[in-house]
């Protein structure tokens, strides 16, 4: 059985949207393939929150909610990890927890995220509803 978590993740306020995705998207998810190897996710997805504003909105980029306030989305994307198992995902977090992978984390993550306002949860069982 495979082990998931989200990680939920917010934009530094020096940057647009579009430059958090191209971040996330194109250098640190790469760095994070670098540092981990075979260690890495079997799947690393990244969703965004539609803020389709514009810096005319004194670059706040409200969400577009439908429901909730505001204040409730401070975080700009959302990332599901998954792995193999429970221990795979062990590995990979031994791995970006050691000193010198840490540190090179927290350096890339600089320009584009706010660390102290991260948070992630293990994802439990999932259940799916189709169209018939």
């Amino acid at each position: 059985m495979t082990f998931s978590f989200l990680l939920f993740v917010t934009r530094r306020p020096t940057i647009t949207p579009a430059e958090f995705k191209t971040y996330w998207d194109t250098k640190h998810v790469e760095l994070l393939k670098l540092i981990a190897g075979k260690n890495f996710p079997l799947t690393h997805t990244r969703h965004y929150i539609a803020r389709p504003g514009s810096a005319e909105t004194n670059g706040s980029w409200p969400a577009v909610i439908l429901a909730g306030a505001q204040e409730d989305f401070t975080y700009y994307g959302i990332a599901e990890l998954v792995f193999p198992d429970e221990s795979a995902f062990q590995s990979f977090m031994s791995i970006v927890s050691a000193l010198e992978a840490e540190a090179r984390i927290a350096e890339d993550e600089e320009p584009f995220i706010v660390r102290e306002k991260m948070k992630a949860v293990v994802m439990g069982e999932t259940s799916v509803a189709s169209r018939d």
